[in-house]
């Protein structure tokens, strides 16, 4: 199939990516919190339980992480997106239809519905991204991510609705998270495609063989680095950078983990009320659509690296609102800078990945990299209501959380482009 008769597949593909992100991520992870936090008053499940649960639900996603990129290698992102997707409606079906203990919480939501969401959302959209695209990676990956964002935030009114309006409660909500995941089998299955040569197309849309052989470095116009070396994998991990890049990703999760899973019953302990502190999510993921707009839209012209570091300044305050809050405005503040800069952060780090060691080994060195983090990282919501258990507070795990992501600062500015031949 000729390139010239073909209109490039790329950009039609991130909206695929951005429907199906915006389901398995936005509604069935975001909005799934806001349903699980109805579940825990409802069954009065303790704390460390519920974030038991939670704990599970990243750690086996990230734990997987070689075996997705495995799959996405071997079958393409396709056949895992359908994969993941899979599994998110049947877990969601059996949250409505079975869960009444917390041990099958643990199974359920923990074990099925984080192996779906992890076969069924981030890599497999990065990589896709990744592969289609190259001088507009940033911006493709900043335009599917924003899904989460987006989905985050009219997931929460509209669950709401369905568990307040349904005898059935927070089981509703599952309910009708089953089915938008089945739609996103079907998109999935119909929609994606892997790889450009799957229809006779390059990335960007364009044709190397029309232009000059790029050099490994900064781009005159663009001023950001980009290898055209081909790395393996040992000489990645052989490398200082994504070591420091790791930390650096610690550093911007942990925070994120925290919010999002304690983050909504902080802010009833605090003497909200719920449906104020449920909005909390709605907002906290609607302003990260706008960090990684930022991050994508800056990404293709200034230096991932720098525009990480700033996002992380910016999350700082907004932990630390978080944890003194007393006024709406306060979740407000909260909601803008913890978001912001958890958007820009998460666009840049795969940007970076890219950047440094290629497309060809992204999805990868990317797996590797979630395993080790989901590993550092997932014990973070069971840790946070056990400190909450103890103390009566979530204060600890805040300040815990502000010096992890300045270490995490820290360790970003040292990491430094390489070359494979002396790794």
């Amino acid at each position: 199939m000729a390139l010239g008769k073909t209109k490039f597949y790329g950009w039609k593909l991130v909206t695929v990516l951005w429907v199906i992100y915006l389901i398995n991520i936005g509604f069935c992870m975001y909005g799934g919190i806001v349903v699980n936090t109805y579940m825990l008053r409802a069954l009065e499940m303790e704390r460390k339980a519920f974030g038991l649960g939670m704990m599970l639900f990243a750690l086996i996603g990230g734990l997987q992480g070689f075996l997705i990129a495995h799959a996405i290698n071997k079958r393409g992102i396709r056949f895992t997106l359908c994969l993941g997707s899979v599994m998110i409606a049947c877990g969601g079906l059996l949250m409505y239809s079975i869960v009444n203990r917390p041990w099958q919480y643990f199974l359920v939501f923990g074990i099925l519905m984080g192996s779906g969401v992890g076969f069924g959302s981030v890599l497999p959209v990065q990589t896709g991204i990744t592969l289609w695209f190259s001088k507009k990676k940033a911006l493709a990956l900043s335009i599917a991510l924003t899904a989460a964002g987006v989905g985050g935030f009219i997931s929460v009114p509209i669950l709401t609705r369905i568990m307040e309006a349904s005898p059935s409660g927070w089981k509703m909500g599952w309910l009708f998270l089953s089915g938008l995941a089945f739609l996103a089998v079907a998109v999935s299955f119909f929609f994606v495609k892997n790889k450009p040569s799957d229809l006779g197309q390059f990335p960007d849309g364009i044709d190397p063989a029309n232009v000059n052989e790029p050099v490994s470095g900064l781009s005159p116009q663009l001023r950001v680095y980009q290898t055209t070396d081909n790395w393996t994998l040992k000489q990645v991990f052989g490398s200082k950078s994504i070591w420091l890049i790791f930390i650096g990703a610690v550093g911007f999760n942990v925070p994120w983990i925290l919010c999002t899973s304690h983050g909504v019953i902080h802010f009833i302990d605090k003497g909200f009320a719920p449906a104020v502190a449920s909005m909390s999510i709605g907002l906290l993921t609607l302003c990260s659509i706008v960090g990684r707009l930022l991050g994508g839209a800056l990404g293709d012209r200034i230096e991932p690296k720098l525009i990480w570091c700033i996002a992380m300044l910016i999350m700082l305050p907004g932990v630390l609102t978080a944890m003194l809050a007393v006024s709406k405005f306060h979740i407000y503040l909260y909601a803008i800078l913890l978001g912001i800069g958890f958007g820009a952060s998460f666009v840049s780090m795969s940007a970076l990945i890219g950047n440094y060691y290629g497309a060809d080994t992204f999805a990868s060195v990317t797996g590797v990299l979630m395993l080790l983090l989901t590993i550092t990282v997932s014990s973070v919501p069971l840790i946070g209501g056990w400190i909450f258990d103890v103390l009566e507070s979530y204060n600890i795990a805040f300040i815990g959380v502000l010096i992890l992501c300045a270490a995490g600062i820290a360790a970003l500015i040292a990491a430094k482009p390489g070359n494979p031949s002396k790794e």
